[in-house]
């Protein structure tokens, strides 16, 4: 025999139903007294969180650090793998009969380095009052410098992120890896170390 405890109980739970309509009524109530922008900005809520993509690990293949720096008006950059390292205009020796920017050669630890004025190259204003810096560039040894007006810091780009220059750069936009869309001009360290009218002849 089973004992009236034993038995499922039918008794409804009245009391939990109440609690839930009244937190229906309150939550209607509630929905009832927002506001046209408020609404809109509960469902801009919604749509950005179902929108929502997870971020993806950066690849760092996708991805180059950077030298930024100062000629005149204009910012550049070039990749680190390029430079060699960053030091202040010593005494430098004139070249004769050299074009007008190169500016003549430097001792460097022992090695004669010549020293390019990167802004007469590109036809670029430099800052008079600037303090000027020589950028020495190489690929595992020096190349040359080039005198700038000052460094910023040094920043990783995003590959996919650097624009088409377009016109910038005129003849010299073989030089130019890309622009950044607030006008950032990426040089090219290699193209730079390739190009035939920065290279001289330092053993004569």
């Amino acid at each position: 025999m089973i004992s009236s405890d034993d038995q499922p109980s039918n008794r409804f739970d009245w009391e939990n139903a109440k609690r839930r309509l009244d937190q229906s009524r309150r939550s209607l109530s509630d929905a009832e007294n927002l506001t046209a922008d408020q609404c809109n900005h509960i469902l801009q809520q919604r749509a950005a969180q179902l929108a929502h993509v997870p971020e993806q690990p950066l690849d760092t293949s996708q991805v180059v650090e950077v030298v930024r720096f100062r000629i005149g008006t204009e910012a550049y950059a070039i990749a680190t793998e390029w430079v060699v390292e960053l030091m202040r205009p010593s005494e430098i020796t004139p070249i004769p009969q050299t074009e007008k920017y190169f500016v003549g050669v430097t001792n460097l630890r022992g090695e004669v380095t010549a020293v390019v004025d990167l802004g007469v190259f590109l036809g670029v204003a430099s800052d008079p009052e600037a303090s000027k810096q020589l950028l020495v560039l190489g690929h595992e040894k020096p190349d040359f410098a080039i005198k700038i007006d000052s460094i910023d810091h040094v920043l990783l780009l995003r590959r996919d992120q650097l624009l088409d220059p377009g016109g910038v750069g005129g003849s010299n936009r073989d030089l130019m890896v890309g622009c950044t869309d607030d006008g950032l001009l990426v040089l090219s360290g290699e193209e730079l170390l390739k190009c035939e009218a920065l290279c001289v002849d330092q053993t004569e």
